[in-house]
């Protein structure tokens, strides 16, 4: 809920009303729900779609949950992603599907706009100022990153041309924090080579302080299975977690997209 709170209270986007009020009250709301997963049940309404060369389908439900759950939708940020869930034994109906609600602010940030400004505005003339130190210091932290990991665990490629320097603790958030030292740490990076940095940084995948493998569930199978991952393995993979418990910590509660803590049930 940090990043719904961080739009309710400093809106990115133009609203109808003053939004901001309506937090406490919709947090009561979920707080006030008596299990993590409410069952409810949908109807098809696309047959009652006046343009007939719609290509999207409409669904509605009767039962309270769906009101409150569309209340909570924040347009342009909010996404849904339905997971259907088959029965193993093919002789039954019983299909289910699993809604959840989600918000897009990954991109290579996880840092809301509204909180960049001031950040921005307040060190703009400093940053012009280290540009090129900067620079230095990105170059050297990559170096150190690589010479830790020389290899990315994924693909097994150790050509360091082919191999990011991928920030565990995003470096946006190091910044804003005005903590250089975590954003140059070495140990604050994990060597991977592109798709890879790429499911990690957008937080499709983490890891545990052992170096095990967690996959969320925001991709499809038939993705995981071109990825060369299997999702239910937990592999340890080698990314020398010693010392790294803090930035993975952050990393699982603030950049993976999923609750780690059901996955680990």
């Amino acid at each position: 809920m940090a990043d719904a709170k961080i739009e309710y209270q400093k809106q990115e986007q133009v609203y109808h009303n003053n939004i901001s009020k309506d937090f406490d009250k919709h947090l009561e709301k979920i707080n006030a729900l008596t299990d993590n997963l409410v069952k409810f049940s949908i109807y098809d309404v696309s047959d009652f779609i006046d343009d007939k060369k719609q290509s999207r389908a409409y669904i509605r439900s009767d039962e309270k949950i769906w009101d409150t759950w569309r209340k909570l939708i924040l347009p342009n940020i909010s996404y849904l992603s339905i997971l259907k869930l088959s029965p193993v034994d093919k002789n039954k109906e019983n299909i289910i599907f699993y809604f959840r609600i989600l918000l897009d602010y990954q991109f290579r940030s996880i840092v809301h706009p509204k909180l960049s400004e001031e950040i921005k505005t307040v060190k703009i003339k400093k940053e012009i100022s280290k540009k090129f130190a900067s620079r230095d210091g990105a170059q050297k932290y990559r170096k150190q990153v690589i010479d830790h990991m020389p290899q990315c665990p994924f693909t097994k490629i150790s050509d360091e041309r082919l191999l990011i320097a991928s920030h565990i603790k995003p470096y946006a958030i190091c910044m804003s924090e005005d903590n250089q030292k975590e954003a140059r740490d070495f140990l604050n990076g994990l060597a991977l080579s592109p798709t890879y940095d790429k499911l990690f940084d957008q937080g499709y995948i983490t890891f545990l302080d052992n170096g095990e493998l967690i996959c969320g569930t925001q991709l499809t199978p038939y993705t995981w299975e071109k990825l060369s991952i299997n999702p239910n393995a937990k592999n340890k993979m080698r990314i020398y977690p010693e010392e790294r418990e803090k930035y993975l910590k952050y990393h699982r509660d603030y950049v993976f997209q999923d609750d780690i803590n059901d996955l680990l049930l």
